[in-house]
């Protein structure tokens, strides 16, 4: 789940605000060995959402690992390649991989936010409570969010009243809004506000529910 939701979250779509993306070369390495051999390597950018390396040889596998160097600071991210080719460097050819995040601990990630965003990646993250909120059409929610998740998702609604009982054939009256990757007691986890609507004989009552869960949506933590 969390590629495809960074993916879309962090611009991959059209029209789509996404994360900053920093253009200015980085040292890195690569690994397809669960970092026991680490290979030499240039980063081009970085983003919240993914990366663009050079390397000197192919790396023969989609997914593996890179070690990147920004500022002061090592970061490790696991990322599976969406696409390839190569290119001429300093009058040699080199491999050139455009890569999204599909593993990265949320100290990581947010400074790599912070670094593409032009700030200081020691300074103490406060973006929880400040991230780009994106409204998630119908045709995102059923795509993007299993449908077991959204289902559990509801029944805590129904259970607290902030939504009138599911029926089949009739269609939930909520609406989905997509934060992206929060740290949470130290965990990398999604943040979703659900807002819903009861209709009641004297007038309708509007509820917002904001919730985070992990990459494989077992684990709810209801926020408000």
């Amino acid at each position: 789940m969390l590629p495809e939701l960074l993916a879309w979250f962090t611009g991959k779509e059209p029209n789509r605000r996404k994360y900053p993306r920093k253009r200015k070369p980085y040292r890195a390495t690569f690994s397809v060995d669960a970092g026991t051999t680490q290979k030499p390597a240039i980063g081009l950018d970085i983003s919240g959402g993914g990366l663009c390396v050079l390397t000197q040889e192919p790396v023969g596998k989609d997914e593996f690992e890179i070690r990147a160097t920004i500022e002061s600071r090592v970061v490790r991210v696991r990322a599976k390649s969406v696409w390839h080719d190569t290119v001429s460097h300093q009058g040699k050819s080199v491999w050139r991989y455009g890569m999204r995040f599909t593993g990265i601990s949320a100290d990581d990630w947010d400074a790599i936010v912070r670094y593409a965003s032009d700030k200081s990646v020691e300074e103490a993250n406060k973006a929880q409570e400040e991230l780009t909120t994106v409204r998630m059409t119908p045709d995102d929610a059923n795509r993007l969010l299993p449908s077991r998740l959204q289902q559990r998702l509801l029944k805590i609604l129904v259970e607290r009243r902030r939504l009138a009982a599911l029926r089949e054939g009739q269609t939930p009256l909520v609406q989905y809004f997509y934060s992206g990757v929060v740290r949470h007691e130290g965990k990398l986890m999604h943040r979703l506000t659900i807002q819903s609507k009861v209709v009641g004989q004297v007038g309708d009552e509007m509820f917002e529910t904001r919730f985070v869960f992990d990459d494989k949506g077992d684990n709810i933590i209801i926020l408000s």
